[in-house]
């Protein structure tokens, strides 16, 4: 298999998962037709943190895409460990945080200020690491260009 079938086979996977993703969601979701008021808002903070979560894989698309056009590959990835780490990161933090402070905020309810959940602290991490990471890649990218220039 060449290189070019592996992105684009890799792509449609990634638009598969996508689409699932959001249809999860979406049935997820049925709740907040019935739902009224506080049961609504709860039903809304519940759903914050997979907002990012799809958006991280938006992002895995969009690097598929950037690949297929023919864009640097080093460039395309220092592209995606950036986004897909703020994407993971504002997960993790949309879950410890955010849907507990929504609840709290919006309907005057006492909650704990955080929810230890391991796998959102984990991807929270996760998403920082790749963030760091980018910046490294980025620059060899930019010293590669260069040096190709040179020579």
């Amino acid at each position: 298999m060449s290189n070019a079938t592996l992105v684009r086979a890799a792509r449609y996977l990634t638009l598969m998962i996508l689409a699932l993703s959001v249809l999860g969601i979406m049935l997820n979701s049925i709740g907040m037709l019935d739902a009224g008021g506080a049961a609504w808002i709860r039903h809304l903070a519940a759903k914050l943190p997979m907002l990012f979560y799809v958006a991280a894989i938006w992002m895995i698309q969009r690097a598929h895409a950037a690949i297929a056009r023919g864009d640097a590959v080093e460039a395309a990835l220092a592209a995606l460990l950036e986004r897909l780490g703020i994407c993971l990161f504002l997960g993790g933090i949309a879950r410890v945080f955010g849907q507990l402070w929504i609840i709290r905020l919006a309907l005057g309810v006492p909650t704990s200020l955080a929810w230890f959940d391991a796998a959102a602290v984990t991807l929270g991490c996760v998403g920082l690491l790749l963030f760091v990471l980018a910046r490294p890649l980025r620059e060899a990218a930019k010293a590669r260009t260069e040096l190709a220039e040179i020579v």
